[in-house]
Formats: structure tokens, C-alpha cells, sequence
């Protein structure tokens, strides 16, 4: 990566770490500990969510509503490690300690040089959550199909909350009377949209693809889409990936996102 131009320290922050996480144990400490890991995951969509500020500093709030970023996740962050987030000349980013970085990525305006090869779900109605849904295993995994639609109300108080508790923003624009939804509460969407679907987990958060497309203000149903494009095995792991849509009340499309997890996770040795 080129030259450091924007960066900001801080320490990461998990305070239920030891609950447990029936919907996802990887997330507590003992969950996390049963599969290799020295203490409990902090999510990804959270830690993408810590570069939020540093990333706005370089491009400006402009971002938040016709801007992209490509998220890696490499390694594992576990409460309390020093993060250094950094933004580059070349508008690459990374979140990790200075001799470990464990999420890299890049940011831009406008149209992301991918946003053509993300898929487009044609099932637009929202439905609840069926009961007794599958569990997601190579032999069902739903490449090529939608998934089932899901509606996802924000109050203006459920989003301050989120942006201030989870993510520790003080940008002035995820607070007030019409706040911007926060990047890392769109960038989980698709998590939640495929337990819509399936059971799953314990899953590590692999890879996002996200491109704003609008404003996206609390104080509103979102409608949260999605087709599955992929699935793989890799190192033991199996991934799936799935091309997502949120969508605001009025019907404009405010985020497209490609979210790549690991739904069934290979316990270290």
C-alpha cells in the first residue's frame, strides 16, 4: 500500500464477550475457544463498521451515499486488541494491529469497478421467517436462487444506538432528527437475511462487496433481499456467497452488497 494519510488508534471493544451466542457461538468466548480461537471474534460487519469515520475523513460524507468499499477480513479481532485504522494515498484501508493487520480493503466514489458483476434478487416481497427452516449444508446450499425477502425496521432511537454503542461514532450525521443509517448496520443486513432462510453456524464473516447507492435514513422499513452466486470449500471451510439489495420505504435502492461467509467452520488443531 502507498503512503499513510489518514489514522486513528483505538482499542477494540466487546463487552458481552463472555455471554453465549446461540445464533452465532464464534462470537463468545467459549464458542470461539471450542473451535482453536484464543478468545471470542468480534464480528466483522462491527470492525469494518471502526474504519467508517478515518474512511469519511478522506472522502468525505459523499461516501455514505455514492461511494464503495471492498472489505477483506484476514484474521481474527478479539476484545481489546490496539486496532491502527489507516487510510492510504491510494485509498486502500486496513484495520489491525502495525505488525498484524487483519482486515484490508479499498474505498472510492461513484460506481465500484465490480458493481457489474454483482447479481440482482427478483423476489421482492417480504415474508416472515418460515418455521423450522434448514439447516444450510453443501448438499441444499441455494446457488443460483433467491433467498427469501425479509422487512427490517430502524427507528431513529435503534440507529443513534447502534452508531454510538457498537460502532463508537461521533460523526455528527448518524445522530439528530434523521440520522444516516450506519455502514456497518447495512453491511450486516445480509447476515441475518441468510438465517431468514437457513439455520447456520457457527460463521466468520470472509468478504464484503458494498456500494452505496443513496441515502439511507433511519426512521424507516428497509426491505433486505438477496441471491445466492456461489459456494465453495476451502482449508476445510465452506463459504457461501450472496449478492444483496437493501431497499428504502419510498422503493429506491440504497445498498448493494456481495457477502462472503463461512458457514461451517473447520475447528483449528
Amino acid at each position: 500500500m502507498s503512503n499513510i494519510i489518514a489514522e486513528e488508534i483505538l482499542h477494540a471493544v466487546m463487552e458481552d464477550a463472555d455471554e453465549p451466542k446461540p445464533g452465532n457461538p464464534i462470537h463468545s468466548t467459549d464458542g470461539a475457544r471450542e473451535y482453536g480461537f484464543r478468545a471470542a471474534l468480534v464480528g466483522g460487519a462491527t470492525v469494518y463498521g471502526w474504519a467508517v469515520r478515518t474512511i469519511v475523513s478522506v472522502l468525505g460524507e459523499c461516501w455514505l451515499q455514492d461511494g464503495w468499499a471492498h472489505v477483506r477480513f484476514r484474521k481474527p479481532v478479539y476484545p481489546n486488541d490496539e486496532l491502527h485504522v489507516r487510510v492510504f494515498e491510494d485509498h486502500g484501508f486496513s484495520v489491525g494491529a502495525t505488525d498484524d493487520v487483519a482486515v484490508v480493503g479499498e474505498v472510492g466514489l461513484g460506481p465500484a469497478p465490480w458493481i457489474g458483476e454483482l447479481g440482482y434478487p427478483t423476489t421482492l416481497v417480504p415474508s416472515a421467517r418460515a418455521v423450522g427452516v434448514p439447516l444450510l449444508t453443501p448438499d441444499n446450499v441455494p446457488v443460483g436462487r433467491d433467498l427469501a425477502p425479509r422487512a427490517v425496521p430502524l427507528g431513529v432511537d435503534e440507529a443513534i444506538a447502534f452508531a454510538r454503542d457498537q460502532e463508537r461514532e461521533t460523526l455528527a450525521i448518524f445522530f439528530g432528527a434523521s440520522p444516516f443509517v450506519h455502514p456497518a448496520w447495512l453491511a450486516s443486513q445480509p447476515i441475518y437475511l441468510l438465517h431468514h432462510s437457513y439455520d447456520y453456524g457457527p460463521a466468520i464473516h470472509a468478504e464484503s462487496h458494498i456500494q452505496h447507492l443513496g441515502v439511507a435514513r433511519a426512521g424507516q422499513d428497509f426491505l433486505v433481499a438477496g441471491r445466492c452466486v456461489a459456494a465453495y470449500a476451502r482449508k476445510g471451510h465452506q463459504y457461501v456467497v450472496n449478492d444483496c439489495l437493501i431497499r428504502s420505504a419510498n422503493g429506491h435502492d440504497v445498498a448493494r452488497i456481495r457477502h462472503t461467509v463461512i458457514y461451517q467452520v473447520a475447528k483449528r488443531t
